[in-house]
């Protein structure tokens, strides 16, 4: 806010910057990208007088989500070509602080054959007092707004662990759900869409305080949030959960689910195996209405020596996954993962191949950053890029046995909380968003 002082009195004059939120950002995601045509050209408020409407052609504004202690949730517009960012809209459905963010479902307002632009998606959040959130975003033109995008949001679900523990019956058998249970971290599970009597719709996992991994089922394109399983495997506070997918000629299509606690260890979870009809890896509950547990996890890793506060993979060519992790001592953990199918003449009678977890090969650097590594990204099989509390944004080459360093920059965000990149276009790069006390944009050229 710019201020103008006349015979001694301050008034507001003109808003410089658009605020974003009252308190420090916990997490950032990117939603999907909205391209523009001339007639909607985004203006650079930064400099106003260097662009004209129309001059550039069509132009790239990214979409994104961030989640704060404030308890709201922003959506922005991040335009590629101005460096300028437009707060659309704030969600605010939560009564504590939001720490975790995800997003499925994208696509075009229209449908999967609409050609106009614009966009869709449906977006989870949670964070504190063990609250989870299900709300669809869409992103249209409108040359009316500074942004020239219009933002509609429709809250769709929502599940508290404490009222829906006041649901149950026999409710003097059980432990009562603890209200102050933060979920630290969301993963969207795409399964396939013929399990039996589940039906269509995604599983959200979610990293818990109270030492447990949870999977919520969403039903009817998000309005519907149950409960599903869990587990207390990890046995202290689960920071971080990630999945992915592992694809291999002439074998089924497979869901991994990796989690991450304090204590430095990685869980995988094979959730297509737990999904089956007749899997017992889910196991039935002690009480009716209470959800399945998920039992043992396939494979666990001890990768470092205290809490895991950042999580990715990538496939590799070769059809194995790298697994990177970022630890809170400063250290970084890169290993790769195979994943094999036994032989069928070690299968017991007609029971399908379960697959078995392995780790090829593992390297660790100790002193990658001085403090907490909040986030890490695996860009490609050769290139992985991690943030820090210590406000550097460092590069690292892989595929050449340990990681080594590339080069590093300083960012002006402190206590950076949560990192999200992704590829723009071959002339403008990549982009990284480090999100902290505050909101810093990167683009970036490989």
């Amino acid at each position: 806010m710019l201020y103008r002082a006349l015979g001694g009195c301050i008034r507001p004059n003109v808003i410089l910057r658009e605020g974003l939120h009252g308190r420090e950002i916990t997490c950032v995601k990117r939603v999907g990208t909205v391209t523009l045509g001339p007639e909607f050209e985004v203006p650079n408020l930064e400099h106003p007088d260097s662009l004209e409407p129309g001059s550039e052609g069509p132009g790239l504004i990214d979409i994104v989500i961030t989640g704060s202690e404030d308890t709201t949730v922003c959506v922005l517009a991040l335009p590629t070509t101005t460096g300028s960012a437009h707060a659309l809209t704030s969600v605010c459905n939560h009564i504590s602080s939001v720490r975790a963010l995800a997003v499925w479902a994208v696509g075009t307002p229209g449908g999967p054959q609409d050609t106009r632009p614009g966009l869709t998606a449906q977006v989870v959040s949670a964070g504190g007092r063990a609250e989870i959130h299900c709300f669809s975003v869409m992103v249209t033109p409108d040359a009316s707004t500074p942004s020239r995008l219009a933002c509609h949001v429709m809250h769709l679900s929502s599940h508290r662990l404490d009222e829906y523990w006041d649901r149950q019956r026999n409710k003097h058998k059980m432990i009562k759900v603890d209200p102050e249970t933060r979920y630290m971290s969301l993963a969207i599970c795409e399964l396939d869409n013929d399990r039996p009597g589940l039906g269509p719709g995604p599983l959200v996992a979610a990293a818990c305080s109270d030492g447990a991994v949870r999977l919520f089922l969403l039903q009817d394109s998000g309005r519907i949030l149950h409960l599903l399983a869990e587990s207390f495997h990890h046995k202290r506070c689960v920071l971080k959960v990630h999945s992915f997918t592992h694809e291999a000629p002439n074998q089924r299509r497979r869901l991994i689910l990796c989690s991450a606690a304090t204590d430095g260890s990685l869980a995988f979870w094979d959730l297509t195996t737990a999904m089956d009809k007749g899997s017992t890896t889910l196991e039935l509950p002690a009480h009716p209405g209470l959800p399945y547990q998920m039992g043992t996890p396939s494979m666990t890793v001890q990768a470092h020596s205290c809490g895991v506060n950042s999580l990715h993979t990538l496939p590799t060519p070769e059809g194995h996954h790298l697994v990177a992790s970022g630890s809170e001592d400063g250290s970084l953990h890169v290993f790769t993962l195979a994943v094999k199918m036994p032989e069928p003449e070690e299968a017991d009678g007609e029971a399908e191949l379960v697959p078995q977890l392995c780790v090829l090969e593992e390297y660790s650097v100790p002193c990658a950053h001085a403090a907490h590594v909040t986030g890490v990204k695996i860009l490609s099989p050769k290139l992985m890029v991690s943030a820090s509390i210590d406000q550097r944004l460092t590069f690292w080459r892989l595929g050449q046995g340990e990681p080594t360093f590339m080069n590093s920059t300083v960012y002006h965000v402190p206590d950076v909380a949560d990192m999200d990149c992704w590829p723009v276009s071959p002339e403008f790069g990549h982009r990284c968003a480090l999100a902290g006390q505050g909101l810093e944009v990167y683009n970036w050229y490989d």
